[in-house]
C-alpha cells in the first residue's frame, strides 16, 4: 500500500491517529508530544506525516491479541523521525526513544542500554515489527531522513 494522495482518505488517517493518541492514557508528556510531532509533520512533511500514520495503524491493527497497543502505535508513529525530532519530540520517553535510534542503525546507544533487559527485548521486537511492517506496507520503503 502506497501513500494516499492528499484527499479525504488520507485525512482520514490523521484524524485516526489523533483520536487514538487523545484517547489513551499515557506517560509523562506523550501525548502532547506526539500532537507537537504530528503539528510538525503535517507543516513540514504531509507526506512523512501521512507514512508516519499509516504505521502507527497498521502496527496496531497487525498486533497479535492481549497485546500492548502503546508501544507500537508510538513506536511506530515516530519511526520516520530525523535524529532532530528524535532529539525534540522523545527526550522523555526513553523506551520510544531507543526504539527510534536503533531504527537510525544505533546499535546499542545508550538509552537503549539503560532500559532493563526485559525493556530491552521488548523494544527489540517493537523495532523488528516496524521493520516488517515497512516492507509490507509501502512499495518503496521510506528512507529514514538524517
Amino acid at each position: 500500500m502506497e501513500v494516499p494522495p492528499a484527499n479525504q482518505e488520507a485525512q482520514k488517517l490523521v484524524v485516526a491517529v489523533r483520536r487514538i493518541n487523545d484517547r489513551w492514557i499515557v506517560r509523562g508528556q506523550l501525548r502532547g508530544h506526539s500532537n507537537d510531532y504530528l503539528l510538525h509533520l503535517e507543516a513540514r512533511d504531509p507526506i512523512r506525516l501521512l507514512q508516519s500514520c499509516q504505521l502507527a495503524l497498521e502496527l496496531v491493527r497487525q498486533r497479535v491479541p492481549g497485546e500492548d497497543p502503546k508501544p507500537l502505535f508510538y513506536a511506530g508513529l515516530f519511526a520516520l523521525a530525523t535524529r532532530r525530532e528524535i532529539d525534540t519530540y522523545l527526550e522523555d520517553h526513553l523506551f520510544t526513544r531507543a526504539i527510534c535510534l536503533l531504527l537510525h542503525g544505533e546499535p546499542e546507544p545508550p538509552v537503549y542500554r539503560d532500559l532493563p533487559a526485559a525493556t530491552r527485548q521488548l523494544a527489540d521486537t517493537v523495532k523488528s515489527k516496524i521493520q516488517e511492517a515497512i516492507t509490507r506496507i509501502f512499495e518503496k520503503p521510506p528512507l529514514w531522513p538524517a
